[in-house]
Formats: structure tokens, C-alpha cells, sequence
């Protein structure tokens, strides 16, 4: 048992978060495949990389839309999500540009204080990062500061939640992915703006727990987190919502993944939804992220989370 467990964590690591530092020949195989080139910014004296994927073809000199996608904790980077979870290509196809920002120690400072991946002496802050990576293609690379959007799974989902409480004012919306809001911000949270917010979880992730508790790697804890359900409530209320939910299932379009999707909304006019993967783990629905379902759980296919995410920015500007 021990060995297969060994095993698997072997094929976790290669797969699901590819080691940039150690093999420049993958970095490169993946930004041919993805299209993505590699720039840096300094940040406190620090400089902070990120991979960037301009639509192919310009269809007009109106700004465009910018998406950021943030990575999960791990030995991995921003290639990671440009890979494997389906923003690359729906750039091309819906003419916006899409970021994968890459976390020091390739992760996130998502407001669960831990201590074990260090912090550069004190000098990380991913939220000034990501607050000037968003001024540089502001005024560089003619993005609409009104469309400007954040996701990100695992801790890259929950740093996705702490932008949103911090930098509310410069976002147009976020969708958490396979995350729930660290337990330490909780009651700390004070957006600056109402913010449009899509929550996925899945009901059976064995990692971050969709009713709150400890986050989990194995038997190492990491951190605590609230409830989904209080994650969205929180978002409700911030938003000022007052419709009652109105929950529908999905079609099974798969019916051998062993989990089906429900959407819920929260009013006509409340700019929070989520996707509940009933049976679901630790991904995002329809995308290429590898099937490891005895560590990461089920992943469903019934729904294209990356073209779901993207439809809702879409319909929400600042």
C-alpha cells in the first residue's frame, strides 16, 4: 500500500505539476504547444515571472479582456494551467489575453500563514504582484481595465479569494476553482467594491474540503478553510443579494465519471453562481488536467469549466 501511495505521488508530481527549475527542455516543448512566451516584472526587489498568450489574430483595436490564471501549490508554474486547462486555445477563440502568473517557491500566499515554503525574508506579496502585473498590461498591452478577471484552482484558487477581498477595485470578476476562502481572512475580508464571483468545488475533494476544515496533502495539514457554502454566502452578501437560489442539475453528458453538476444562482440580478460537483475532487471539469482520481478524486466531463468560467467574466465588466 505504501509503495502504490509512493507511486502515485511520483506520478502526481511529474504530471500534475511540471518542475520548470529542472527541465528547460519541458519548459520549451510546453510554450511551443501552449503559445505562451515567458516576461518578468520586479516587484520589491524581486522578480517575479509569469507566461503570457496573445490571441492569434486581432479582430479589432478595441482593448482587449485580460484573464489570469493562477496555478496550484506544488513544484510547478503557470505552464501548468496554460497546458492543460483549456484558456490557451478559448483565448484564440473568444479574443482575449490570458496570464498564468508564477508564485515564488511556485506558491501562493493565499492568507492561510504557513511557514513551510518560507517567504523571501518577508518580501512576498502576491497581491502587489498581481496588483502591478495587471497596471503592466493596463498600459502596455492595451487590456480594458474594466475586464479584467481572476481564477485559479486550489491555492491558486484560494489566492483567487484573496484577491478578490484586497483587490476588488481593479477586477471585473473571479472564479475560485477546487477552493474555498482560508479560515485566517475570513472575518478579515473587506472588498472595496462588489465583485461578480463563480465558485467550482467538488463535493468529494479530498484535498480541500468542500464543508470547511482542514486542507490535505496525505496526512500533512495545510491550513484551514470555511465552507463552500460560506464562501458564497459571504460573496452574497458583499453583493448585496436578495433573490432566493435556484438550483438546476446539468445534463449527464457522462455518465461514467461518477459525478454530475448542479449550477445555482442567487437572483436575477446577483452577480454570484456555483457549480457543485456532486461527487467531483480536486480539478477543473472538462479539462485536460491529468485523471488521478485516488489522489485528486473524481473529475467530471460533463461541462467545459474553462468555457463556463469564461462566459461568466464575459457578461460582467467593472
Amino acid at each position: 500500500m505504501r509503495q502504490s501511495i509512493s507511486a502515485l505521488f511520483v506520478i502526481f508530481a511529474v504530471l500534475f505539476i511540471p518542475v520548470a527549475a529542472s527541465a528547460p527542455s519541458l519548459n520549451n516543448r510546453a510554450e511551443k504547444a501552449s503559445g505562451v512566451v515567458q516576461q518578468s516584472i520586479m516587484i520589491d526587489g524581486l522578480q517575479r515571472s509569469y507566461y503570457v498568450h496573445f490571441p492569434s489574430v486581432s479582430r479589432t483595436p478595441a482593448r482587449l479582456p485580460l484573464v489570469l490564471v493562477l496555478h496550484g501549490g506544488g513544484r510547478g508554474n503557470g505552464l501548468t494551467p496554460a497546458r492543460y486547462m483549456g484558456f490557451t486555445a478559448l483565448a484564440d477563440r473568444e479574443h482575449f489575453i490570458v496570464a498564468y502568473p508564477n508564485g515564488v517557491d511556485a506558491f501562493w500566499r493565499d492568507g492561510r500563514d504557513l511557514t513551510f515554503r518560507g517567504d523571501i525574508e518577508g518580501r512576498v506579496d502576491d497581491v502587489a504582484y498581481i496588483s502591478a502585473l495587471i497596471d503592466r498590461f493596463v498600459h502596455q498591452y492595451h487590456v480594458d481595465p474594466k475586464r479584467v478577471y481572476v481564477t485559479g484552482i486550489s491555492n491558486g484558487g484560494m489566492m483567487t479569494l484573496r484577491l478578490g477581498c484586497e483587490l476588488s477595485a481593479k477586477l471585473a470578476a473571479i472564479a475560485p476553482i477546487a477552493a474555498n476562502t482560508p479560515r485566517r481572512i475570513y472575518n478579515t475580508c473587506q472588498p472595496a467594491a462588489s465583485l461578480p464571483v463563480l465558485v467550482m468545488n467538488g463535493t468529494a475533494d479530498p484535498l480541500v474540503p468542500y464543508d470547511g476544515g482542514d486542507v490535505r496533502f496525505f496526512r500533512q495539514r495545510r491550513g484551514k478553510v470555511v465552507s463552500t457554502q460560506e464562501t458564497v454566502l459571504f460573496w452574497r452578501q458583499q453583493n448585496q443579494c436578495r433573490g432566493m437560489p435556484e438550483t438546476r442539475q446539468l445534463p449527464d453528458r457522462d455518465t461514467g465519471d461518477s459525478s454530475r453538476v448542479t449550477r445555482t444562482i442567487y437572483g436575477s440580478s446577483c452577480p454570484v453562481e456555483m457549480y457543485t460537483v456532486i461527487g467531483g475532487g480536486h480539478t477543473l471539469p472538462g479539462s485536460d488536467l491529468p485523471d488521478l482520481p485516488r489522489i485528486l478524486g473524481q473529475k467530471n466531463r460533463d461541462i467545459d469549466g474553462a468555457a463556463v468560467i469564461w462566459t461568466f467574466f464575459k457578461n460582467h465588466s467593472r
